[in-house]
């Protein structure tokens, strides 16, 4: 009809969008025992409604302005924390305390709002922690998708978590970025490299790649340790293997031996038998010559 507007296709999407909320996807990287947050970002609004479930297990709930935490899974009890503080300013992050390797999966975030709704699938993987000798060198890993490889806008940031002091190390946004020494980052797979590492270098490694619509987080926590330690740690093992040694050819000499000696002394009981059966028998062929000289003796007078 005449004088009437055709909503053009992107306003289409936007009011579907608006009506069905958003949905993103990030892949997180945890260590082992160590504490990890799952993000769940989304549009502030009012009367927000909060669920993090996994594999059908409740694992945190929010709404009434409070955690509610009655049908919370066992495997999560006193393991969950959201930052009450920041969901108000469209964080529904939590953080997971003691990760263990079952807590490995995908986890789905909702928030509910007046306005929308938004849905995010966390992945979170575990990892052990990396230990490192004082002057080696090592490569940490950076987590991520072939599709993000290849996608525009994407952006590399590898950071140092250290003593709650953060510092960038490397970037790619574009162009590959060293903002430290002794650093190098992987063109191929982002990945990064530390040479002539010292004590100081231990600490959280995160590596962030995203693109508009992925975001993936890898943590990884070096340990470096003093090359004395390592030396320590080597000649201990040595003495302990020596010892080993030292005490199984003893156990086998003197279990040789004890099969050894029973044939022996019974030989030579009997060597000793047969050689007092010797002299009782001369001793008594003696004293039966000696008496017939007597007797003979005795005849001639």
């Amino acid at each position: 009809m005449k004088g009437q507007k055709i909503p053009s296709l992107f306003h289409l999407l936007s009011i579907c969008a608006t009506f069905w909320g958003s949905r993103e996807e990030e892949t997180i990287t945890g260590l082992f025992s160590k504490d990890v947050i799952l993000p769940c970002p989304f549009s502030p609004g009012n009367d927000e409604v909060i669920h993090w479930n996994k594999e059908n297990k409740n694992v945190h709930s929010y709404y009434k302005q409070k955690d509610q935490l009655k049908d919370q899974h066992p495997d999560y009890r006193n393991r969950t924390h959201l930052f009450l503080q920041n969901i108000a300013l469209g964080n529904a992050s939590l953080k997971l305390s003691n990760v263990t390797l079952s807590d490995e999966g995908l986890y789905q975030c909702y928030v509910g709002t007046e306005k929308a709704k938004t849905e995010v699938d966390v992945m979170l993987q575990v990892q052990d922690q990396l230990s490192k000798a004082e002057g080696s060198s090592t490569a940490i890993s950076c987590e991520h998708s072939n599709i993000a490889l290849h996608a525009e806008d994407l952006t590399v940031v590898w950071r140092l978590n250290k003593n709650a002091a953060i510092s960038v190390l490397a970037s790619f946004n574009g162009t590959f970025q060293i903002y430290q020494p002794r650093v190098q980052i992987n063109q191929q797979n982002f990945s990064l490299s530390i040479s002539d590492l010292n004590v100081d270098d231990s600490g959280d490694y995160v590596c962030n790649i995203s693109t508009p619509h992925y975001t993936r987080l890898t943590v990884t926590t070096l340990q470096v340790e003093h090359a004395g330690n390592t030396k320590t740690v080597v000649t201990v093992i040595v003495i302990v293997i020596i010892s080993i040694l030292i005490i199984v050819v003893y156990c086998l000499c003197k279990k040789i031996s004890f099969q050894r000696a029973p044939k022996y002394s019974n030989n030579l009981t009997t060597a000793s038998i047969q050689s007092r059966g010797i002299h009782k028998e001369n001793l008594s062929q003696g004293i039966t010559t000696g008496q017939k000289l007597q007797y003979f003796k005795s005849t001639e007078n």
